[in-house]
């Protein structure tokens, strides 16, 4: 990575404030109660195995959080410091969520990213494809009614 020396590591729940700041400032992502510190230590206890830090002179740059459900992989919060895209840390963090989710025999793992999102060309190069013959419904259980504004449901 042209004399970066990223570390890719299992993420803490030590992390959480670093990570927040990095999400809050990632284009593309929304952040909803499920992001809070305790919604994020619930899921980080859950499925800790699958989910990492990118880190750089041990601050955190990058993140990736999957999850899975015994059926299926889910990939959230893939995130890199603008500064630093484009050095393949990206790529670093879904090879490691990909690597640990395959280990562990999850045949398929599924992502959910808007329409407008940049990001959608880099999961394309990474082997990841769109899908056209199903159609995502959503419901929000507790809190406010879907709005239409964007929501990470």
């Amino acid at each position: 990575m042209s004399g970066v020396e990223v570390r890719i590591r299992n993420m803490e729940f030590s992390d959480y404030r670093s990570l927040i700041g990095l999400w809050e400032g990632f284009s593309g992502n929304t952040l909803t109660g499920a992001d809070s510190q305790v919604g994020f230590g619930e899921f980080l206890e859950r499925n800790r195995s699958y989910c990492f830090v990118a880190e750089l002179d041990r601050a955190a740059v990058g993140s990736v959080m999957a999850g899975y459900d015994s059926r299926r992989g889910y990939i959230y919060h893939l995130a890199v410091d603008g500064s630093l895209q484009g050095r393949g840390i990206g790529r670093m963090l879904m090879e490691a969520a990909e690597d640990a989710l395959r280990n562990d025999g999850v045949e398929k793992a599924h992502l959910f990213i808007y329409t407008d999102n940049p990001a959608i060309e880099f999961y394309e190069r990474t082997g990841w494809h769109r899908r056209t013959d199903i159609v995502v419904m959503s419901k929000v259980l507790i809190g406010d009614e879907f709005t239409g504004t964007r929501r990470d449901d």
